[in-house]
């Protein structure tokens, strides 16, 4: 399971184009509720309708539920977690035999996607464009655009004897309605 989580990562972190020049500072807060509490439960069920906050303020833990996961995957064996990997604050899940990663990334849209060996087209979700990555290692990304300069990355890796895409579109199709 470490590995495939490992593997996941990678293809999360090599999705991107690299380092953006200048010195990284925090979003102001803008007044929306930010209580830990609230914003890392798993149990929390957001609304089917689309934000109308930016993706900065998002948790990504809130663009999936446990349920919604459980209902494409199966049986998750941990609760969600939040984790940051590179530029991305991921959602990580833990069905049975696959890694699932659900991240926000505000610093680089769609353009920015590069294939790393692996095979990109163009797909749309819902009313968003975007982009559907084979990876060679059984990992398949569908990243959705939401400006030109952030997207949503839902990145599932079932290992090289299975095609992963059609469950990572399924769960793209259950996120996309959360997105600004």
């Amino acid at each position: 399971m470490l590995t495939s989580l490992a593997a996941a990562a990678l293809v999360a972190i090599t999705a991107c184009t690299g380092s953006t020049p200048g010195d990284p500072k925090p979003t102001p807060n803008t007044g929306s509720n930010t209580s830990s509490e609230d914003a890392g439960s798993p149990t929390s069920s957001p609304t089917s309708t689309k934000s109308s906050g930016s993706l900065a303020d998002t948790d990504p833990c809130s663009l999936l539920t446990k349920s919604e996961a459980e209902q494409v995957l199966g049986t998750l064996d941990e609760e969600p977690k939040q984790e940051k990997l590179g530029t991305a604050r991921t959602c990580q899940f833990s069905p049975k035999r696959v890694s699932l990663g659900v991240g926000i990334r505000t610093n680089v849209g769609l353009a920015g996607l590069q294939p790393n060996g692996g095979e990109i087209k163009d797909v749309k979700v819902g009313s968003h464009q975007a982009k559907q990555l084979l990876g060679a290692t059984g990992s398949c990304g569908v990243y959705l655009g939401v400006d030109s300069s952030s997207r949503v990355d839902v990145v599932l890796n079932a290992g090289a004897s299975t095609d992963p895409c059609p469950l990572a579109l399924k769960i793209a199709e259950l996120v996309e309605p959360k997105l600004p």
